[in-house]
């Protein structure tokens, strides 16, 4: 296994894994959410787990061989970096009460992690792009 492809992987059970401990976790702190019908949080959560699930897929499906999941992992670094961005400015979702500091932490180093997926999974598509030979 190469070393684009191992740090793609790592990086991505990592931001999973954080993701989990942001939709499921109560140590990262409980956020009052009142402003929002129940219908946009439900379509929120729903968004976020899609894209740990398609996160997951991406973890047991693989990468080789495959240039459209190369573009997927760019674009799923995108939406991690999107939400974590929106969730530290305060953009969306917006609470009342201020974010804790473990959020706070846990919303950063997901928001570099995605960063470092970005750079991987280009790092890996460059390594992994065929070549073509000259006569």
């Amino acid at each position: 296994m190469n070393k684009a492809r191992i740090a793609v992987l790592a990086i991505l059970t990592l931001l999973v894994i954080n993701l989990c401990f942001v939709i499921f976790s109560n140590l990262v702190g409980m956020r009052a959410l009142t402003d929002y019908s129940p219908m946009v949080m439900t379509l929120f959560n729903v968004f976020l787990i899609t894209l740990g699930l398609l996160s997951i897929w991406q973890l047991f499906a693989g990468i080789d061989g495959h240039a459209m999941r190369g573009k997927i992992l760019l674009l799923l670094a995108v939406e991690f970096f999107v939400v974590y961005v929106a969730g530290i400015t305060n953009i969306f979702p917006r609470s009342v009460a201020p974010m804790g500091q473990t959020l706070f932490v846990v919303e950063i180093f997901g928001a570099v992690l995605a960063v470092l997926l970005f750079v991987s999974a280009s790092w890996y598509m460059m390594k992994s792009a065929p070549t073509h030979s000259s006569m």
